[in-house]
């Protein structure tokens, strides 16, 4: 029965153009030895750059009407500013109604520092957001999505890390009992970006939990995870399962412009392109 599309977005990251500008060239440098573009700016204050780039994706997505829309995290920069949140959810809110809206905690969501999640701020994402993990189905797929960033800092949510873990595996196996026609993982950070066997790095999910969780999907049919995190488009694939980081809606870190992905589901397999903004 599968035959639909999906729109993905990542990053929109309400906050980080602001962040980014003003830098002097020796960080600029610095941030190039990491692997990071970041671009000469003058220095700039609020958020009116992600407000413009939002608001385009919103209206793309509108006049595409996919069966729902998915964002992969960071939806801020600053885990504590409301204003960054007030616009997040004001423009989220032009969504038309008949589009079913996923979000996917990211790292700047749920940490003060980006890399460690606190639990106050997860309680905080919940109630802002939703749940931080979850499932729901679309005709016969099953959609699984993660807090990839309690995946990365495991030596301080251990507890919440073995929790996800048991969800995805238990949600994997219903959704075979059913009968599902494919089963995709949503997350923030991507399961790896180069191989499976990847060693640790701070764009994916650690090794700890990555190899559990794929073989979990080869058990399974789990055949893809779509994810952000690198501000820049990815893809890799091994044992099965492919692994799509997309560009960002707010500020690139690397030469993919920001943008947004239209993914189309069928009964034959999965399809997607990426669209600048």
């Amino acid at each position: 029965m599968s035959d639909f599309t999906f729109v993905q977005l990542a990053d929109p990251q309400f906050g980080l153009f602001a962040a980014s500008s003003g830098k002097p060239d020796e960080e600029i440098a610095a941030f190039a030895e990491r692997g990071l573009i970041i671009r000469k700016a003058e220095l700039i204050t609020g958020f009116a750059p992600e407000t413009a780039l939002f608001t385009r994706a919103i209206e793309h997505t509108n006049w595409l009407k996919p069966a729902f829309v998915v964002i992969c995290g960071d939806m801020i920069n600053d885990v504590d500013d409301e204003e960054q949140l007030d616009e997040v959810i004001r423009i989220s809110d032009k969504l038309d109604d008949s589009i079913a809206l996923h979000w996917v905690p990211g790292n700047h969501d749920v940490a003060f520092d980006h890399n460690t999640p606190e639990q106050k701020y997860i309680d905080q994402y919940r109630k802002n957001f939703g749940p931080d993990y979850y499932a729901f189905s679309h005709q016969d797929v099953r959609f699984i999505v993660i807090n990839s960033t309690v995946l990365t800092s495991p030596k301080t949510m251990a507890e919440e890390a073995k929790a996800q873990l048991a969800f995805v595996e238990a949600e994997a196996i219903i959704a075979g009992q059913q009968n599902a026609n494919r089963i995709v993982l949503f997350s923030h950070h991507p399961l790896f970006v180069v191989s499976a066997d990847e060693a640790d790095n701070p764009w994916s999910i650690k090794k700890k939990y990555r190899t559990p969780l794929l073989e979990i999907a080869a058990d399974h049919g789990i055949k893809a995870n779509f994810a952000g995190h690198w501000h820049r488009n990815n893809y890799a694939t091994e044992n099965g399962i492919e692994v799509v980081a997309s560009g960002p809606v707010g500020y690139p870190l690397g030469n993919d412009p920001s943008g947004f992905r239209v993914v189309e589901v069928s009964n034959t397999g999965i399809e997607h392109r990426y669209h600048a903004l």
